[in-house]
């Protein structure tokens, strides 16, 4: 066997990055693995304005500022995508794309992944009109007519964003009422060039060639349906747990990660925190003070 962690953290967003610099800083053996951009979810945050300490900051910037507080600290970072976590006696097996990793504990904090719309084509769809990351993708679109599919708060800011892109935004939601917060919508609602229409959901995406070209609406009360001609889409529909490489039983029927007060799964030596967990409110300062937490629990599962 190769060499054995005392922790192995999965995922480098806040909350990763948060319990790495702890255990380090305590001298715990610990090494984090991330498969994307360090930083997480924040990477594809248009604006972050609800975090202390910053004020309206871009979200690639923020993750930059995570991202060299763990490399100031020398945690040992492995850039590689966990495929599967099992459990071995009391050894906790990470099997990746390139290695094969081993722990007494493992932190498990991979987040979520953007939720499908579940229509025909969208698979297809995805690089040729359709994008889950109107920050990643939205320059694409500039001066084009472009569609939104949501009503959270991330859905919203990432409209705003793309206005400001766009010749014409369409955001349409399920509801009457947006999930998401009233200053965001009324921020929305006050741009000359985007129409919000309510309850609307999609119910066709239509191309020419490999490209999209439009998407068929219906007015969920009336039943009315028209196709909105649109050379851009961003399903914004919301996320689910990133946890379907997990073998070892901590999670709940919906994929996410129910946790104690210290942040332990019901398997021993699996502690799970930030997105993964069944919560209603996700933000990164919470995200930050679970790996604090769990880096702390994992110090006294440890002995240390």
């Amino acid at each position: 066997m190769s060499k054995i962690y005392e922790c192995l953290i999965i995922g480098a967003g806040p909350s990763g990055i948060g319990a790495a610099i702890k255990l380090h800083q305590a001298g715990v053996e610990v090494a984090i693995i991330e498969m994307s951009t360090p930083g997480g979810k924040i990477n594809v945050a248009p604006r972050v304005d609800n975090y202390p300490g910053q004020h309206e900051i871009e979200g690639p910037d923020l993750a930059v500022i995570f991202f060299e507080r763990l490399m100031k600290e020398g945690v040992e970072f492995i850039g590689d995508e966990i495929t599967s976590l099992t459990k071995d006696g009391d050894t906790f097996v990470l099997t990746g794309k390139s290695s094969t990793y081993y722990a007494k504990t493992v932190y498990i904090a991979t987040g979520t992944v953007e939720r499908k719309v579940g229509l025909p084509l969208e698979e297809e769809l995805f690089g040729h009109g359709l994008s889950y990351c109107a920050l990643c993708d939205g320059h694409f679109f500039k001066g084009q007519d472009v569609l939104v599919i949501g009503g959270g708060n991330a859905a919203l800011k990432e409209a705003i964003h793309l206005a400001g892109l766009t010749k014409h935004l369409y955001v349409i939601h399920r509801r009457n009422e947006f999930r998401g917060s009233n200053k965001l919508v009324d921020e929305l609602r006050a741009k000359d060039n985007v129409t919000i229409m309510t309850p609307y959901i999609p119910v066709e995406f239509i191309k020419e060639g490999d490209h999209l070209v439009g998407v068929k609406i219906q007015n969920k009360e009336t039943l009315e349906e028209q196709v909105l001609t649109v050379q851009g889409v961003f399903p914004l529909v919301g996320q689910n747990p990133n946890t379907a490489f997990i073998n070892i039983d901590v999670k709940n029927e919906w994929g996410n990660i129910p946790v104690d007060k210290q942040m332990m799964t019901r398997v021993p030596g699996a502690f799970a925190g930030g997105d993964v967990l069944p919560r209603d409110i996700r933000q990164i300062y919470l995200a930050e003070h679970d790996g604090v937490v769990a880096a702390k629990s994992i110090m006294g599962y440890l002995g240390k």
